[in-house]
């Protein structure tokens, strides 16, 4: 895509925070749409804490207050470690990346209908692509038309080649995350309107599993979506964003991923 400038640690952060669930009088309910769910459901864990190869857990990150990303996390025994919670929490995450990205995707082409009492992870992630694409429109729209969609019929294996680049400095934070959801939003806008509505699962399913395979180490130590939610809840992304931009620009325009983007 053309030369657009962005900062170089992107765009968000945040994280999801979840209620275990006490007694057995009545069934949990779902904390994004109130819904009743079945009790046997696993347990929510406290933590997303999960056993890492050198036999230590991690534990969550301190909210940070100047907005920065969050400092990364101590390490505890193994005496520490939950071993049933390491497990629900990969599921947990599982779970709740792939709605979150699919129910933004739908919400944000008018595919569903958006909910009253939508949780705080889906609001927050809203806002903040918002304001990014209300900012960098133009630079996202560029890129739609350098990875030219009309041609690429139901594949959406670019987006996670685009992201893959995207985080090829071994960069990480917030703000490049949702830089990478914003751009996963353009592009299911575009798709709808060409009355390709079958693509947005696709796109969403591409976002998720990247983000679950290549970033998930990074999302447990900095507390899932909950973490999201606290980062975003005074970062302005505008900082973090324009650098991100500019990784993109690289990706759609320059060199080898220019070759593997656009053949």
């Amino acid at each position: 895509m053309s030369c657009i400038m962005l900062s170089q640690n992107g765009v968000v952060d945040g994280a999801m925070h979840y209620s275990s669930g006490g007694g057995t009088s009545s069934p949990p309910k779902d904390s994004s749409n109130g819904h009743v769910v079945s009790n046997d459901n696993p347990k929510r864990p406290k933590s997303l804490g999960v056993k890492t190869t050198n036999g230590f857990a991690l534990k969550n990150s301190e909210e940070i207050e100047d907005g920065s990303l969050p400092c990364s996390p101590e390490l505890q025994s193994d005496s520490e470690i939950d071993e049933s919670g390491g497990s629900a929490g990969n599921e947990v995450l599982e779970n709740d990346t792939r709605q979150l990205i699919g129910l933004f995707f739908r919400d944000f082409t008018g595919l569903s209908k958006p909910l009253w009492n939508e949780s705080r992870e889906l609001g927050t992630m809203k806002r903040v692509v918002e304001n990014v694409l209300s900012k960098h429109r133009y630079a996202y729209n560029g890129m739609i038309n350098k990875l030219s969609l009309d041609d690429r019929e139901d594949d959406a294996s670019f987006v996670s080649a685009v992201a893959t680049s995207l985080f090829a400095d071994g960069t990480t934070n917030w703000g490049r995350i949702a830089s990478l959801v914003a751009f996963g939003a353009v592009v299911c806008q575009y798709l709808k309107e060409k009355n390709r509505e079958n693509c947005v699962e696709l796109v969403a399913q591409e976002i998720s599993t990247y983000l679950l395979s290549d970033q998930r180490d990074w999302l447990v130590k900095n507390n899932g979506w909950d973490g999201f939610v606290e980062f975003f809840r005074e970062a302005d992304p505008e900082s973090t964003v324009r650098n991100t931009l500019m990784a993109f620009a690289g990706v759609a325009g320059i060199g080898a991923t220019l070759a593997l983007l656009i053949r």
